[in-house]
């Protein structure tokens, strides 16, 4: 049977700004160059994501590497919002990359 996909998504853990400063591509910060990515995502028995990208705009800024780095921080918990098991279910995770503001 197909895996599923997951909605209602509880976090325990996310990533935050100093995840993003960190992981923020040198060269796309270096010419202000904001991004997006989509991640897939395959969610473990212990909350933990595995992802690939499914997409990423604008490509060759290294925003897709960027973002599997920062999916490291993501945790969810065993059950969604309506009490489904997350463990061996997917999500698409968005994450944008945004320059702070002057």
């Amino acid at each position: 049977p197909p895996t599923p996909v997951l909605t209602g998504a509880v976090w325990l853990r996310r990533p935050g700004a100093g995840d993003f400063d960190r992981h923020y591509p040198s060269r796309a910060m270096d010419r202000q160059q904001e991004g997006r990515v989509v991640l897939d995502c395959l969610v473990g028995a212990d909350g933990r994501i595995a992802c690939s990208v499914s997409s990423e705009d604008p490509s060759g800024w290294g925003f897709g590497e960027a973002a599997l780095r920062i999916s490291r921080s993501f945790q969810m918990a065993a059950q969604t919002s309506s009490g489904q098991p997350t463990s061996g279910g997917r999500i698409r995770v968005p994450i944008t990359f945004r320059l702070p503001d002057e």
